[in-house]
């Protein structure tokens, strides 16, 4: 008898814990899938500075100088959504320098960022 009195009580403190638990794992799924479109414009600056300047070593977007403006147009053959533009920092062998980026970006789930360029300041 009193395996029945104590099973409520497992099935009830079993179901608070698969719900405690069932949560973080939750909130870190959405945080995996969470956009970050000057990551990707970084990550694709990046990219394709070192494919054309081999002494290149990092591009990094100063992200407290960045505007964004919405823009959902064709460019040519490509869909853009935002375009991104503001202060970066362009570091080669020759030393880093201050830059003025432009990134055009199609969005999440699409072909991501299309476009980086710098300007020097």
């Amino acid at each position: 008898m009193p395996l029945f009195k104590t099973f409520p009580a497992a099935i009830a403190s079993f179901a608070l814990a698969a719900v405690l638990f069932a949560q973080p794992a939750d909130a870190a799924r959405r945080s995996a899938t969470r956009f970050d479109g000057i990551r990707d414009c970084e990550r694709a600056g990046n990219a394709q500075f070192l494919r054309h300047n081999p002494t290149f070593k990092r591009f990094t977007i100063d992200r407290a100088h960045v505007d964004t403006d919405k823009f959902a147009d064709r460019v040519g053959p490509l869909f853009i959504s935002t375009i991104y533009h503001g202060k970066a920092t362009y570091e080669a062998a020759g030393g880093s320098q201050a830059t003025r980026f432009i990134c055009l970006h199609s969005g999440m789930g699409r072909r991501g960022a299309v476009f980086v360029y710098t300007i020097p300041e």
